[in-house]
């Protein structure tokens, strides 16, 4: 455990019995540190202006998986370390055999890049917080990785003036989402897929319509309870590049098909259901081509059509005939 307590420069804090007081605590878990962290900001951010070591070190190991990881007071890691095995053993899953290099974008303390990127080639991780970035780098020593790197920085900046080499990127964005913009850039990497893990249900929606727009699909999404008895779900989401030799995108106009527009508002077997459940009548396909006909509705060449040259067609009846004509009232098909 670690202890840190956060206060305004103006706040006399008697620190030597506060110690004591935390240390003489019956806890489960052991105290590996008790920090005094000065603020004078207005926001509730935990933002330091000084940081003080009471007693003990500044951070905590982690174990997550088969690796550790040291934790400071201002590193990002999953607060649910028992849930966040689970998302990350899906996401390995999910990647296996998928690419030798991989970029993580918004890594914060390194641990997505280290799990996902050990057994790889390369695996590059960016982050904005230059603290975690520290932690990043010490994390990847502490296990003994010789293959990962990672860069202090704006993703958004960052991946422009990044080589065009990985053909797998991740991203794990804070709760605002990616945005158009970066995605744009992310996209032209070209790489196959894209492992998206998202904190935020709303802004994953939002990126997803824009990778979409882009020309990636979504192949797989699980959702992970990160956060139990909350309203809050983890996402993790593999994205993949659509084969332009497979795929096209083809805009059909209505006329196109032989099809008017008054016809494509309600098909036969609508307005059936719409007549039975109303008026608890059986109505034809043949009886409501007649009603259709009769209000100038074009209809379609029938491929099933009698080949018989004097054939007896039955007439709808008048009843039914006003039946079929509320539908198609109903569906807007006349007026």
């Amino acid at each position: 455990m670690l202890i840190n307590l956060v206060t305004s420069s103006q706040e006399e804090i008697d620190t030597e019995n506060y110690v004591k007081a935390m240390l003489e605590l019956d806890l489960e878990s052991e105290i590996k540190g008790i920090l005094h962290t000065i603020n004078d900001r207005m926001s509730d951010a935990v933002v330091k202006d000084e940081l003080h070591i009471l007693y003990g070190r500044d951070y905590v190991v982690e174990k997550l998986i088969d690796m550790e990881f040291k934790i400071g007071p201002f590193s990002f890691f999953q607060t649910n370390t028992y849930s966040a095995e689970v998302l990350y053993t899906e996401a390995e899953k999910i990647l296996k055999d998928k690419g030798d290099y991989l970029l993580d974008l918004f890594c914060g303390t390194g641990t997505i890049t280290s799990i996902l990127g050990k057994n790889r080639k390369e695996a590059l991780g960016v982050e904005i917080v230059e603290e975690a970035v520290d932690s990043a780098r010490e994390n990847v020593e502490l296990n003994g990785l010789k293959n990962i790197k990672f860069i202090s920085g704006d993703v958004y900046e960052v991946v422009k003036e990044l080589e065009n080499k990985y053909d797998i990127i991740v991203v794990d964005p804070p709760r605002a989402g990616i945005g158009r913009k970066a995605i744009e850039k992310i996209i032209e990497f070209g790489v196959e897929n894209i492992l998206y893990i998202s904190c935020n249900p709303v802004t994953f929606v939002e990126d997803i319509k824009t990778f979409r727009e882009c020309g990636y699909r979504e192949r797989s999404v699980h959702g992970v309870d990160q956060f139990p008895r909350t309203n809050h779900v983890e996402t993790v989401a593999l994205l993949s590049k659509l084969d332009v030799d497979k795929y096209i995108d083809v805009e059909i106009e209505l006329d196109e098909l032989d099809l008017t527009s008054a016809e494509s508002k309600a098909t036969y077997a609508q307005i059936k259901e719409y007549v039975w459940n109303k008026f608890e009548l059986k109505v034809s396909t043949l009886y409501i081509a007649q009603i259709k006909k009769k209000c100038g509705i074009e209809l379609r060449e029938h491929y099933n059509k009698s080949k018989k040259e004097k054939q007896i067609i039955p007439q709808c009846t008048p009843e039914k005939e006003e039946a079929i004509m509320d539908a198609l009232r109903h569906f807007k098909m006349i007026e």
